[in-house]
């Protein structure tokens, strides 16, 4: 496990007409890396090969004990990077902005910004990859931000990059599962949305 693979397509653009088939070679790709991801995070969490270890020579004394250095690790770097919530600053004079980046702020302490970059960082440092998905809301109060965003698991989500010298991002994808766990793909590009689902 030398880190996950990026997801390419060679398409100019994602459309009605090709978005079936990137996402079809996108997830051949994906189900590669989202089991890594998983084993990944087993052994994060404390399922390690330690607890499956059979003993020989006198079984009665088996002691088992996960020494989680991994877990360790993880909550280590992760509170070194964002350990205090991220806070954007003006860098001008001008008084028009400063209220802008104030309001900016507290929209990112509304949305719990601090927390959600912690879930990302630790999806970072655990699987070696890490998604957020910001969408704007349609409807909303003064006391709400105009925008929301989510932290994505790898396990269920990824992005496709072109293939061409600019690596650009050419969409994000989401997967969810209905009450008969059918996958519901969700695919965002520049200029749409699909929700793909498979036919039974």
């Amino acid at each position: 496990m030398y880190g996950r693979r990026v997801i390419y397509t060679d398409v100019d653009e994602i459309n009605v007409k090709n978005v079936i088939s990137v996402l079809q070679n996108a997830l051949l790709i994906h189900n590669q890396n989202r089991n890594e991801i998983k084993t990944l995070y087993d052994y994060y969490r404390g399922k390690q090969a330690i607890e499956n270890r059979t003993k020989d020579i006198r079984p009665e004394i088996n002691n088992k004990i996960v020494e989680n250095r991994a877990n360790e690790i993880v909550t280590f770097k992760t509170g070194y990077l964002v350990g205090e919530p991220i806070v954007y600053i003006n860098r001008t004079e001008n008084d028009d902005y400063s209220a802008g980046v104030t309001a900016l702020n507290e929209y990112m302490y509304i949305e719990s910004k601090n927390n959600k970059d912690k879930k990302l960082v630790d999806w970072m440092h655990i699987a070696g990859t890490a998604n957020r998905l910001a969408l704007p809301r349609i409807k909303h109060t003064e006391d709400e931000a105009p925008f929301e965003f989510y932290t994505l698991s790898p396990l269920n989500s990824f992005v496709i990059y072109s293939s061409g010298l600019s690596e650009k991002r050419m969409a994000g994808v989401k997967i969810v599962y209905d009450d008969d766990m059918n996958p519901i793909y969700s695919v965002w590009t520049d200029k749409w949305y699909f929700e793909i689902k498979r036919e039974k």
